[in-house]
């Protein structure tokens, strides 16, 4: 019940207080399961958008891992027809990187899908408004109606049971997150000239057409629009319960489905603040989702960033809770008794800490900017929250010459000060 739900997340929260008080998610990190070898104690320190060219200096410099991305377009260019000349161009860049002694996570490349996908029935999410979600190619936006929609999920795992297929599943960490730059979460809720976007309105997710996954349900309230009062705001509590637990279902399967191939760490990917905070759920419910409140303007409540849900329900220990935005955000103060106030890094790692058993914790910066004193936030960041993996965004940067960004000797220096603890 919607009910039970808001509970828990609000005891979820109430735990990941105490661990806090009682010396920080820091203090449960040595009883936190270690998957893959990964070890707060010796970070997993590595770069985005990475170039074989620069493997030498980045190693040099302390980089031991990087990120290899696929596109999901390139890789299946058209249903059931996959371009293994592409995949091997892929294969290749990854044996350059392992010959030189880096250790592979792998990103998926949901971000970027195909476009046939968008000519099936069931492929876009529609707001309340009607407007179904058009993703601009290329743009790292997702699109694909993966919550609501089981025909899109058999066509993504038909992709990722080739991918594996052919690249097998030798690497250090796979990255999970589904949406939006690869992240957890529906699309933006900024949509043209619409705001306050919701995107739980299309015939399957209303109950109007079958087609559902195992384990979600339809809309309880179907016709609800967001804005509109009922007795004790109801409409909008059994609204919003669902809508993230939908969410929270999808998650789950993306963890159930990578295990089909690869048993190693699975960094699922939490975007923005890392989460919604005590009490905004609820004052959003109390306004109907009318898109009035801090969290609804931001987009964090349409966009389904209910992280204390979804990080209390993970059952898997392999997976790390990670966050794309540990240098973030302007005013935050971590040694406060206000989790509103918290980094995201700090506030996902009150909730692994929290988790039976705790959970580590990566992350990487937002890419913006790219200058020194944000690469030593970044770095402090790691020390603080004691993540088992920290990356670099972006690597290019670090080579580019330009004043404004930090350099290779610079990330030398940060790998240097962050190193085994």
């Amino acid at each position: 019940m919607s009910g039970d739900r808001f509970s828990l997340a609000s005891r979820v929260l109430s735990a990941a207080l105490l661990f806090i008080g009682l010396g920080g998610p820091l203090s449960r990190a040595d009883d936190a399961v270690s998957p893959g070898g990964l070890d707060p104690a010796h970070p997993l320190i590595g770069t985005l958008e990475c170039d074989p060219a620069h493997d030498a200096a980045t190693s040099e410099a302390g980089a031991t891992a990087v990120v290899v991305g696929i596109s999901w377009d390139r890789g299946e260019p058209g249903e059931g027809k996959f371009d293994d000349a592409y995949l091997q161009a892929v294969q290749g860049k990854i044996a350059a990187f392992r010959a030189d002694g880096k250790r592979i996570v792998l990103d998926l490349g949901v971000q970027y899908p195909p476009q046939w996908i968008f000519a099936l029935p069931s492929s876009h999410f529609v707001d309340q408004y009607g407007d179904p979600f058009q993703a601009v190619p290329g743009g790292g936006e997702c699109g694909v109606n993966l919550v609501f929609s089981q025909a899109m999920r058999e066509r993504y795992a038909a992709y990722l049971g080739h991918l594996f297929g052919f690249l097998g599943n030798d690497f250090t960490a796979v990255r999970l997150g589904g949406g939006r730059y690869g992240e957890l979460g529906y699309p933006d809720t900024r949509y043209g000239s619409r705001l306050n976007c919701y995107w739980a309105f299309d015939p399957i997710a209303q109950g109007q057409l079958a087609g559902l996954p195992p384990g979600e349900e339809a809309c309880p309230v179907p016709g609800w629009l967001p804005g509109s009062p009922t007795p004790d705001h109801d409409g909008a509590r059994r609204f919003l319960d669902w809508y993230l637990g939908s969410l929270q279902n999808y998650h789950d399967w993306q963890i159930a489905t990578a295990r089909r191939y690869f048993s190693g760490p699975l960094f699922m990917l939490y975007p923005s603040t890392g989460g919604l905070r005590p009490g905004q759920l609820e004052a959003a419910v109390r306004d109907d989702c009318n898109g009035t409140t801090g969290p609804e303007r931001t987009g964090e409540v349409g966009r389904g960033y209910d992280t204390a849900r979804c990080v209390a329900g993970i059952a898997d220990p392999g997976v790390v809770v990670y966050s794309t935005w540990i240098d973030g955000f302007e005013g935050s103060d971590d040694a406060g008794a206000d989790p509103a106030r918290w980094s995201p890094g700090h506030f996902l790692a009150s909730l692994a800490a929290a988790h039976q058993p705790p959970l580590l914790v990566g992350g990487e910066n937002t890419g913006h900017p790219d200058d020194l004193a944000n690469l030593e936030l970044t770095f402090q960041r790691l020390r603080e929250n004691h993540l088992c993996a920290l990356f670099w965004a972006f690597e290019p940067t670090l080579f580019d010459g330009k004043p404004a960004h930090a350099t290779v000797a610079d990330f030398k220096q940060a790998c240097l000060w962050a190193g085994p603890r």
